[in-house]
């Protein structure tokens, strides 16, 4: 009788995954082989019998390249080797919404290949109540992702957004963002201005020596602030008649002596630093007071009293000043150069520039700028030389007349 032989194990047999060959779309991205089951007209001057793919990128729109990218891993590559540029600069809302995982990966992704980060504030929509104890939002984990820009611009909603600005401020200065070089804030308010304060003691009432290496470690600084709080004429209220009106012009007076106070505090702390290089700053809905010589603008006595006692900002280090909406006078421009050693370029709104001036006019974003000579000697006229004309006697333009204006150069 023969022996039984043990049973052996049946072992399945395993198939190994397919594989999934590169579609012709995928064979003519990376140029291997020129497809044969597919046919791609493109109409551009520049096309001519060239591989179609090194022209696709010319007509294609951003969000269809986008959309691409995400199609496989092929077409991922395509994207950024031929279109680097689109993901230099990116766009988030605060708060950020709820992630999912692949979401959160893929902003962690191309986060490394950004340079230039725009914030949009949303508003807030549940304000944290007064006396409450500040709780960091899910925004003041965004900046814990490793991210490579270079330039953050904040843009800030109509209304208050003094909570959404001081969660993202604090995100801001817990992590290390060591390619970070310039911040641009877009429209600004005196309530958002306490937000970022952050000399001495910050708007939480804690030492901010922390957060102030951060703020510290910037180069360029740009403002765009709104003029609300800072409307305001001491001519108006004295010659107010009306009880009710002379009411509302001094609770006016008050926010605006508040939020002058706010605006030089802050610019203080900058000058101090001496890192900081170039300095952006516009009035945005009307024209305002020279931010940063506001202890000469704004410091008259009234009453006997004079309600802004704080001294002149001397900076160290500021090589660039560009101002938006504001009223430059030969002595300011006197004032700055002095208390700005090293100061190379100061550009104005060339509308806003005294007559006696000069520089060369520049158009930036359609607005004429005028960068002021800063080498040539400015003599200041007191007074308009037209009205000082209107005043006189003697004909003006006819030939053999002389004409004898009297005004005062101070030199």
């Amino acid at each position: 009788m023969a022996k039984l032989q043990p049973l052996q194990p049946v072992v399945p047999m395993v198939r190994p995954p397919p594989i999934h060959a590169l579609s012709p779309f995928e064979h003519l991205l990376q140029g291997k082989e020129r497809p044969t089951s597919m046919l791609i007209h493109i109409f551009h001057t520049s096309f001519f019998d060239s591989n179609p793919a090194d022209h696709l990128i010319t007509v294609l729109p951003s969000s269809s390249i986008l959309a691409l990218r995400a199609v496989s891993s092929t077409t991922k590559a395509w994207v950024e080797e031929h279109y680097p540029a689109l993901l230099k600069s990116l766009r988030v809302t605060c708060p950020l919404p709820r992630f999912s995982v692949q979401a959160s990966s893929t902003l962690r992704h191309l986060a490394r290949e950004c340079t230039h980060l725009t914030i949009n504030v949303l508003p807030c929509a549940t304000p944290i109540p007064a006396g409450s104890v500040f709780k960091p939002t899910p925004s003041s984990q965004l900046f814990k992702i490793r991210w490579g820009f270079s330039t953050l611009r904040i843009e800030l909603p109509p209304n208050d957004a003094f909570e959404p600005l001081l969660s993202l401020r604090r995100g801001l200065e817990a992590v290390s963002l060591q390619f970070l070089t310039e911040i641009h804030f877009e429209a600004l308010s005196v309530m958002g201005l306490l937000a970022l304060r952050w000399g001495g003691f910050d708007a939480t009432k804690e030492s901010t020596w922390i957060g102030g290496n951060f703020w510290r470690g910037l180069k360029s600084l740009r403002i765009s602030m709104k003029i609300d709080g800072f409307e305001y004429n001491d001519a108006e209220l004295h010659a107010e008649q009306n009880a009710d009106r002379i009411t509302m012009l001094k609770g006016k007076r008050e926010i605006y002596r508040h939020s002058v106070q706010i605006l030089h505090n802050y610019f203080f702390h900058y000058s101090l630093n001496g890192r900081l290089e170039k300095l952006r700053f516009d009035w945005i809905g009307g024209t305002g007071p020279n931010p940063l010589l506001l202890d000469e603008e704004v410091a008259e006595e009234v009453d006997g009293w004079k309600w802004f006692s704080a001294p002149g900002i001397v900076w160290k280090g500021l090589k660039e000043v560009w101002l938006g909406g504001v009223r430059v006078q030969g002595a300011h421009v006197k004032d700055m150069k002095q208390r700005m050693e090293g100061l190379e370029n100061l550009v104005v709104w060339e509308d806003m520039a005294a007559i006696e001036i000069g520089g060369e006019t520049k158009k930036v974003q359609g607005k004429e700028w005028l960068e002021i000579d800063l080498a040539a000697d400015i003599i200041e006229v007191l007074g308009d030389i037209e009205d000082l004309f209107n005043e006189t006697d003697v004909g003006r333009g006819e030939i053999g007349e002389s004409i004898v204006v009297t005004f005062v150069l101070r030199l």
